[in-house]
């Protein structure tokens, strides 16, 4: 039998999962981005 304690530790892994893909996610887009700012800024300033 699944007790209410089991249940939430079960689910715990996979919330914490998405969590870092999207932190992670997060992270390398602001880095794009910033390369992507850097790369224009050159480009204009050329």
């Amino acid at each position: 039998m699944i007790t209410k304690k089991e249940e939430t530790e079960y689910e715990k892994p996979q919330l914490s999962r998405i969590w870092n893909f999207l932190i992670i996610g997060g992270f390398f887009a602001i880095g794009v981005f910033l390369v992507y700012l850097y790369s224009a800024y050159i480009f204009i300033n050329k």
